[in-house]
Formats: C-alpha cells, structure tokens, sequence
C-alpha cells in the first residue's frame, strides 16, 4: 500500500514517525482504514499496537475490512457546550450547525441534525412532515425540558390519606370532572401519538416536547381515575366529546395542535387554574393546580406555534381561520349539548344543591373569562379573533347553561363559524 503525500502530511500532523508511515504502507491495511483513523487524534504508540494486531491477524474480519465510518467527519467539529445554571440542556448543545433547524428538512431518514448519512445507507423512513412552520415553535427545546423537570408523581406526591369526608352530591360533582377530563384525556394520548412518526427527525425537540404531552395526558388520566374512585368509588359519566372531533379529523398536524393545544388547552387551563374556587378540598386544589401546571405547558406550544405558522406559512391567515372555526365549532356543541361538565361545576361552586343558582352564576363566570382569556390569548399570539367567526362561545359567559339554544341554533351557529 502506497499512502499518498496529502495522507502522509496528515500523519505526520498527528505525530505518525517516518518509521511509523513506513509500517502503515508496509502492513495490510487498507488506504480507507488509514485515513478513517487519521479523523481522531489517537496516539502514535496505539497505532503501532493497532498495526500489531492488523499484521498477527491479517485475515480477521475486524483487522483489513473494518471501515471505521464512525471516525470519518459527520459534522462540525470543536464544538463544546457549556452547561447552563439549570443543567446541560437541549438549547446548550444547540450551538452551531446542531442548532441550526433549516425551514425545508431534506433528508428521509433518521439522520441527526448537524450530520449526514453514511453514503449508500440512507432508507428512508416513514416522515411525511419536513417544513418547519407545520410543527415549529420557538423555545420548543426548553419547554420539554421544563416538562422533564417538573413531572411528579400521583402515586406518592398526592396525599392520598388527606382526603376529607365531602357530602355525597359534591363528591359525585367531583368525580364527574374527573370521568370528563380523564375522557378528554385518553383523547390527547392518542391523537398526539398518531403525529409522532411523521414529524421528521431534524425537528427532534418538537417530537420530545410532544413525548412529555403524551405523558402528562397518561399521569392527567391515572390521577383523575385514582380520584374518582378514591371519593364514592364511581367513575362518572363520559362526556359528549364533540370538542375531540376537531382533533381526530385534522388533516394537517397545525389544524390538529390549533384544535387541541389553542382551542381546548386554553378553556382547560382557565377551568383547572379557577379549582383554587370551586374545589372543595385542599387535596383536588393541589391535584388540580398540577394538572394545569401541565396544560399550560401545551397551551404555550400551541401559541407559539400558532405564532410561527402565522409567521412563516403561505396562507397562514386564511388557513388558522378555518383551524380556529372547526375546533371553535366544536367546542361550542360540547358547551351547549354535554352537560355533565357544567352540572358538576355547577354544584361544586354552591358547595352542594341548595343554593344551586349562586353556582350557575359562578359558572357564569368562569365561562366568561375561559372566554377573555382564550381571545386574550390569541391576541397575544398575533391572531385577532372576535364577533361572529366566534359563533356561540361568548353566549356561554351570558347564559353558561345555554337555554335558549335548540340544536336547530346551534348547528346553525357552527355551520356559519365554518365558513366566516
């Protein structure tokens, strides 16, 4: 074997003897093995040794034909993160060309961002998702690490034992929320796995993030379920679950995360944030704090990504629109025809059935700013959103049990958001 001068020079910036350069052109190396090994800084006695074994075994598999790929240059190289105050997270390693997440992804395997693929070993993979405004949101990275932070643990973070005696209508109130958001629950496991395989993988912190939601909905699910039967040992009854039509028959992964994540999210958060005033119990405030501690984490991907696509995508304000109406759509007929959630808030804001109406003004209440905070919301996110593409959202803040709206109105209603 003949080593060129070019691979010589290398040799010899590595600190390769003569002596040495001579027994590497002498052995069975091969040319490729040489130049692979001369990619990483190994001292020349190693070499030497390695030589020894190349020239005792020369037809073992591992001596003359190991390519060493994995030393040949993927990336960029010389980088070194710094851990933050927090620890080594994503957005410390993202520095360079790691950090560089491109508007159109253009490889169709599983090959890491900053990298490339070994050549004549690329199979494509299942993705279907490669532009980056579909899924993007800015601070993606830490909000799945604040999400792995700040997991914690229904089993044994909950006290279980602190539950007081609650009378018999407030308990059953209470385990019908949890058979309702436990439901919705179940929802957001599945919808939220169906989009994981088509998210390409040079969008690796979006699919973490979305790891951790699927996860929150799993412990939301178990925590509820546990509550529910911890209190009169019944699991209440499922909700009409119109709200989750608008995720289920998304077509984008941007119309699903809007429906999901905007839409919903943002009537969720509001709902466990106001258990500090309908909760009748220390332990269901803490168990709901959580869970919106959780939700909130979703609800500020959705925005952000709500913001990106709005920013980046073609047509993003037609498109949104139409996101927003459907998922709006749907959550009105949950409103208005499902009224196992209102009942149960309802009798949890009276404390019980006798003063029944200081409940339903309450839920008045909480109806209303679900609603400013959810339009509050968007505007923040740059998307201006009021009057009638709302269709009867706001009639809920006036009337939260709806009663003056026959199914007639209110298909009539979510058929003109539909098309606003």
């Amino acid at each position: 074997m003949k080593l060129s001068q070019a691979v010589k020079m290398r040799a010899g910036a590595r600190g390769w003897s003569k002596e040495l350069i001579s027994r590497v052109e002498e052995s069975p190396a091969p040319v490729g093995q040489i130049e692979a090994l001369l990619h990483i800084d190994i001292e020349p006695e190693r070499i030497g040794k390695w030589l020894d074994f190349v020239e005792s075994n020369p037809d073992h598999p591992f001596g003359t034909r190991a390519q060493f790929v994995m030393f040949q240059p993927a990336g960029e190289q010389g980088l070194k993160p710094t851990p933050s105050a927090d620890g080594m997270r994503l957005s410390d390693v993202d520095i360079g060309s790691y950090g560089n997440v491109p508007d159109v992804w253009d490889l169709q395997n599983d090959t890491p961002r900053g990298t490339r693929p070994v050549p004549g070993l690329h199979m494509p993979a299942g993705y279907s998702i490669f532009d980056r405004h579909e899924v993007w949101a800015d601070g993606v990275g830490d909000l799945y690490e604040d999400a792995i932070r700040d997991r914690w643990i229904p089993a044994t973070d909950l006290d279980w034992n602190g539950l007081p005696d609650l009378s018999a209508e407030v308990e059953r109130a209470t385990g019908q929320l949890c058979a309702v958001y436990s439901t919705y629950g179940i929802a957001e496991q599945k919808i939220i796995s169906k989009w994981f395989e088509a998210i390409s993988y040079g969008f690796h912190e979006v699919k973490l993030f979305l790891a951790t939601q699927v996860y929150d909905a799993g412990r939301k699910v178990e925590s509820l379920r546990k509550r529910a039967l911890l209190g009169d040992g019944l699991i209440g009854k499922a909700p009409l679950s119109d709200v989750t039509t608008a995720w289920y028959s998304a077509l984008t992964f941007t119309d699903m995360i809007v429906a999901l994540d905007v839409v919903y999210k943002s009537y969720e958060v509001t709902a466990f944030e106001a258990a500090a005033e309908w909760a009748r119990s220390d332990f269901d405030r803490d168990l709901f704090s959580r869970l919106a501690g959780d939700s909130h984490r979703h609800l500020e991907y959705g925005l952000k990504h709500l913001e990106w696509y709005n920013r980046y995508a073609n047509r993003a304000e037609e498109h949104i629109n139409i996101f927003l109406a459907k998922a709006e759509a749907g959550l009105a007929s949950e409103l208005a025809q499902s009224n196992v959630e209102r009942e149960a808030l309802a009798v949890l804001y009276a404390d019980g059935i006798e003063r029944i109406d200081a409940g339903v003004e309450q839920l008045g209440k909480l109806r209303e700013r679900q609603y400013d905070e959810y339009i509050a919301r968007l505007d923040q996110a740059g998307v201006q959103r009021h009057g009638d593409a709302i269709g009867i959202l706001p009639l809920a803040a006036q009337d939260p049990l709806l009663r003056s709206l026959n199914p007639d109105a209110l298909a009539e209603s979510n058929f003109a958001a539909t098309q606003s």
